[in-house]
């Protein structure tokens, strides 16, 4: 009996987590929805996230080997479905901002930035990204 009612539970949350998903990344606005906020923060590990609640936050979604491209966020979790299919997650981290940075990217209207596909984010292409959006401000 209580074998049974596990499964059911491990099925039911499969299809929880499959149902979020399938909610997520539905437009490009910065903004998280709730749906999204609760997904990144079970998806992404503690060392992942760093500590970071997504709760009503605004990313920067960055791509490429080296953090070369702004990405969006369709597209990051257009990712995320492809690989969920196969039981796999997407390389992605929140990045760390020291204050200066904090202080940038909450003028440009971000909260935090998420990488995904970046094998290394250095601190200069950190800086070039965020002294662009500096221009754009």
């Amino acid at each position: 009996m209580r074998t049974i009612g596990t499964i059911i539970l491990l099925l039911m949350s499969i299809n929880l987590y499959a149902q979020n998903l399938a909610e997520c990344g539905l437009n490009d606005n910065s903004e998280l929805t709730q749906t999204e906020s609760k997904f990144l923060n079970g998806y992404m590990n503690s060392e992942q996230r760093k500590g970071f609640d997504f709760t009503g936050k605004k990313v920067l979604f960055i791509t490429g080997k080296r953090g070369e491209g702004i990405g969006n966020k369709s597209k990051y979790f257009d990712y995320v479905k492809e690989w969920d299919k196969s039981g796999n997650k997407i390389a992605t981290w929140v990045v760390e901002l020291n204050d200066d940075e904090k202080e940038l990217i909450e003028k440009t209207d971000y909260d935090v930035i998420v990488t995904y596909w970046v094998k290394h984010l250095s601190k200069r292409r950190k800086r070039i990204i965020l002294n662009e959006l500096k221009t754009n401000i």
